[in-house]
């Protein structure tokens, strides 16, 4: 008996382990703890003197779910950016009611690449979003913020900052 119950103490132990490493964090780039400064398309590679700002942003994205979980549309930036393009979202693993997705936007000077997680509890599901890569002017953009998505539409509103450090 006391043979049985070693592996399934280690067992346990390894699992909570896995479980605590895994844990589900809302802070999703704090801009305030970090050497960033605003980054506008034409600034890509200027570490200006604001070295800790953050800028507000709105993101609209407008998808073609008939293909989905791969979808593609287009998208339009206010605020701190002005840029719009083409764009694509790939809706990940779905765990009822949580969706993982990556959108693309795809602008003229470069690549933002944003994940997602939404839940679909609500009327009007909402969820958070952060920027994790860019190309071209965008290499050193992060940014975070809370999204809405009324139908075929990413709304999405928050942060940006530029993380060149």
């Amino acid at each position: 008996m006391k043979k049985q119950l070693k592996p399934i103490l280690l067992l346990i132990v390894v699992s909570l382990i896995i479980l605590m490493g895994c844990s589900k964090s809302t802070d999703l780039a704090s801009p305030s703890n970090n050497n960033s400064s605003i980054l506008k398309p034409d600034q890509a590679n200027d570490n200006s003197e604001n070295s800790s700002s953050q800028t507000p942003v709105t993101i609209t994205g407008v998808f073609d779910f008939s293909t989905f979980p791969n979808t593609t549309g287009t998208f339009t930036t206010t605020g701190a950016l002005t840029i719009s393009g083409d764009a694509t979202m790939f809706v990940g693993v779905i765990s009822n009611p949580v969706a993982h997705c990556v959108v693309t936007l795809y602008a003229p000077d470069g690549i933002i690449v944003i994940h997602q997680e939404c839940n679909f509890s609500t009327p009007i599901p909402k969820g958070q979003w952060h920027i994790v890569s860019g190309t071209g002017a965008y290499v050193n953009l992060k940014g975070n913020g809370s999204l809405t998505m009324p139908p075929n539409t990413e709304a999405m509103t928050g942060v940006i900052f530029n993380n060149s450090n």
